[in-house]
């Protein structure tokens, strides 16, 4: 079994899970938690360690560390909205260096434990590749992907992937998320139906999304590939 820790990416709401496009999916547990910030996933994971017969981990988290304080400043709606997952224990890492030092943890947490570790990037943050959002993803990710090659861990690059075909997709104008969080939890109602979610995504001109973060079935198709081949 391959427990799958991750934020709504993962959890795929809104949009899809890259679970759905998985071989085998009873091999597969989606612990997916919108809103998961890496210090909340840290915690979050400790009960399942305490179980010796977990032993393969897929770990997908990080873009609510960036998300979430920009979130914060985006509309006081959000910002209410955000006080309220930061309470649940979902807290933001402050900057890279903390979130470094909690990602270093979480890895030698489970290593010290012998399990077996997979780690997704970062992906997109906007179909905008150049965007700020998506520099600091950058930054972030060169920090995950050196901590994967220092402890020997499988790295997926989603958002390399995803930037190879974006760079060649760029549209002069693309949907991000809308500043009222309400049309957020509209999104999960529609984009949990598949001919929908394809509309959505189209009519927003997003290629691999539904909203500029949380996948459509192209992205999650991508994904679900990728996990396979290091499988």
């Amino acid at each position: 079994m391959y427990l799958c820790y991750g934020d709504s990416i993962t959890k795929g709401s809104p949009g899809v899970s890259y679970l759905r496009y998985i071989s085998a999916k009873q091999r597969f547990k989606n612990l997916g938690l919108g809103g998961e910030t890496l210090i909340g996933l840290n915690d979050r994971i400790n009960d399942s360690l305490k179980n010796a017969d977990n032993i393969n981990y897929i770990i997908q988290i990080g873009t609510n560390d960036i998300l979430l304080p920009f979130l914060m400043q985006y509309s006081m709606e959000w910002e209410k909205r955000i006080e309220y997952i930061i309470k649940r224990g979902s807290l933001p890492c402050v900057n890279v260096d903390q979130f470094k030092e909690i990602y270093t943890e979480l890895i030698k947490k489970l290593l010290l434990l012998e399990k077996n570790i997979t780690i997704i990037n970062i992906p997109c943050i906007g179909e905008d590749i150049s965007s700020g959002l998506n520099r600091q993803v950058e930054i972030y990710n060169c920090v995950i992907h050196k901590l994967s090659i220092e402890y020997g861990i499988k790295y997926i690059d989603f958002y390399g992937w995803q930037k190879s075909l974006l760079k060649d997709s760029q549209k002069d104008e693309s949907y991000f998320i809308s500043k009222n969080p309400f049309d957020v939890i509209m999104d999960v109602l529609l984009t949990s139906l598949k001919p929908v979610r394809k509309r959505i995504s189209n009519k927003r001109n997003l290629s691999l999304t539904v909203d500029g973060c949380h996948l459509n079935d192209a992205g999650a198709k991508g994904l679900a590939g990728l996990v396979e081949s290091f499988l």
